[in-house]
C-alpha cells in the first residue's frame, strides 16, 4: 500500500524530505540521468530524502530524450524510495482512466499530482489500492490566490478541496507559502497525506511545519532547484553542494517536527 511505503520509507531514513527533479539543461552539468543519478545516490545513502518527485513538464520539454529519462530515473528509484509523479493530470472521467493507468502502469510511480477542478469523476480514476493521488489543494505559486482563495460562503475555495480529500482519500498539495497547512490537517485530517512543497527556492515558512508532528512519516516536503543546483551559489560540484542543502533542510524540518 502506498501509505506504507510512505511511513517505511520516512521512518528508515528518518526523513520527510523529498527530492523534486526538474531537469534544466542550461543548470546542469551533464545529461540528466547521469546528473540526478549521482545526486539521489547521495541523497539515498545519507538518508536525507524518502522520496523523489520529478516533474513530468521539464522531462517532456526534452522530447523523447527527457522521457526515455523520465523512466530510467523510476525504474532505477522506485524499488529505494517512494516515487510522485508530479504530472497535475485531470480530465473527465475516460480520459482520467487514460492519466491513470499512464501514471501507475506505465510509469510505475507511486503516487501522481492531479487537479481535482473538474470534480469527483475525475479524481475516482485516480484512487486505487496500493497507489496515491495528491489532489492540487492550497499550492506554493502566487496565482494560487486568483481562484483558490476566492471564498464559497465564509471559508475559501480551497477549504472544499481539503473537505473532499478526507471524503475520496486522497492526498494532498499544500505549499508552504501560505498558511493553509494547519487547515488542511483540521479539514482533512492527520492521516491525509500532504506534499508540501515552496520550501526552497519558492521561500515557503519552515514554522507551519509543526503541525505535522502528530502522523509526521506520510507527509513529505519537498526541495526541487535548491537541491539540485545548489553549486550555482557555491564553489563545490553538484553533489556535496546538494547534500549540504539537503542537510540544512532536513535539519530545520526535523527541529519542528521531532
Amino acid at each position: 500500500m502506498a501509505i506504507e511505503k510512505l511511513k517505511k520509507t520516512a521512518e528508515e531514513a528518518k526523513s520527510i524530505l523529498c527530492f523534486g527533479v526538474d531537469p534544466v539543461k542550461s543548470r546542469m552539468t551533464s545529461e540528466i540521468v547521469p546528473y540526478f543519478s549521482e545526486i539521489i545516490d547521495a541523497l539515498l545513502d545519507e538518508n536525507l530524502i524518502s522520496a523523489i518527485k520529478p516533474n513530468y513538464a521539464y522531462f517532456a520539454a526534452e522530447g523523447f530524450d527527457g522521457l526515455f529519462a523520465l523512466k530510467e530515473l523510476i525504474d532505477r528509484y522506485k524499488p529505494r524510495t517512494f516515487v510522485i509523479l508530479d504530472a497535475k493530470r485531470g480530465d473527465i472521467g475516460k480520459s482520467s482512466e487514460a492519466y491513470a493507468q499512464e501514471a501507475y502502469n506505465f510509469w510505475q510511480a507511486d503516487a501522481v499530482t492531479i487537479s481535482p477542478y473538474m470534480g469527483e469523476d475525475s479524481v475516482k480514476p485516480f484512487v486505487q489500492k496500493g497507489k496515491l493521488p495528491y489532489m492540487l489543494g492550497r499550492t506554493s505559486n502566487p496565482g494560487a490566490k486568483d481562484f483558490q482563495e476566492k471564498f464559497l460562503g465564509k471559508e475559501p475555495l480551497y477549504s472544499e478541496v481539503f473537505k473532499k480529500a478526507k471524503q475520496w482519500g486522497t492526498g494532498l498539495v499544500v505549499g508552504a507559502t501560505s498558511d493553509a497547512i494547519p487547515k488542511a490537517v483540521k479539514l482533512a485530517g492527520k492521516d491525509t497525506p500532504l506534499l508540501i512543497p515552496g520550501i526552497g527556492a519558492q521561500g515557503g515558512s519552515f514554522k507551519t511545519l509543526e503541525v505535522l508532528k502528530e502522523n509526521p512519516f506520510i507527509h513529505r516536503v519537498n526541495s526541487s532547484s535548491a537541491i539540485a543546483y545548489a553549486h550555482e551559489d557555491s564553489k563545490e560540484s553538484p553533489v556535496p553542494a546538494a547534500l549540504a542543502e539537503a542537510k540544512k533542510t532536513i535539519e530545520k524540518i526535523n527541529s519542528l517536527i521531532f
